[in-house]
């Protein structure tokens, strides 16, 4: 059975595998790679979910610090047709002014002016300015992002905020 690897990030729940994969599961490997500075805990809720008989959550609320890897051995999960799926929740973590100011256009390009977008933000991390919230999906340099939705209000913000989401890779085998 070949190993499956995802690289997760964001806050939304991801399914890791769908009731009916039929995959064998005995060992999941779950690493924080935040690359940024701010070395924020990855916080990872795990669960396997039935339909109408609920979740069993195998991790919930678990911190992962930067470059530490969890392994959670588990003795033979196998979601065959019907069965279980597994899920994988990130949370964020605590929310931090970034360098620089950011003018917002609209446009999904963020510019920002003294900022330090490769190294204070990752991709799946929320950014605040002016008042809306926005996710993280591409980082071209230090101050050029892109954005899942352009913002609506184009004023500066000279303290715009991140809701970092450390992205998590996670290895089933």
């Amino acid at each position: 059975n070949m190993a499956k690897h995802f690289n997760i990030t964001g806050e939304l729940t991801q399914e890791l595998l769908a009731p009916g994969d039929n995959v064998n599961v005995s060992s999941i490997s779950l690493t924080n790679v935040d690359s940024s500075t701010t070395t924020v805990d990855s916080v990872v809720d795990l669960y396997i979910e039935k339909s109408l008989t609920g979740k069993f959550y195998l991790l919930k609320g678990v911190s992962i610090p930067v470059g530490a890897t969890l392994l959670h051995d588990i003795k033979g999960f196998n979601n065959k047709a019907n069965e279980f799926g597994l899920y994988i929740k990130l949370t964020k973590a605590a929310t931090f002014t970034l360098t620089g100011e950011i003018d917002p256009a609209a446009s999904v390009t963020v510019v920002g002016v003294g900022t330090a977008f490769l190294s204070e933000v990752s991709i799946g991390d929320e950014i605040v300015v002016s008042g809306e919230t926005r996710i993280v999906t591409a980082i071209a340099s230090d101050t050029s992002l892109t954005v899942s939705v352009a913002f609506s209000n184009n004023s500066n913000d000279a303290t715009p905020d991140c809701n970092p989401v450390p992205p998590v890779d996670v290895i089933l085998s």
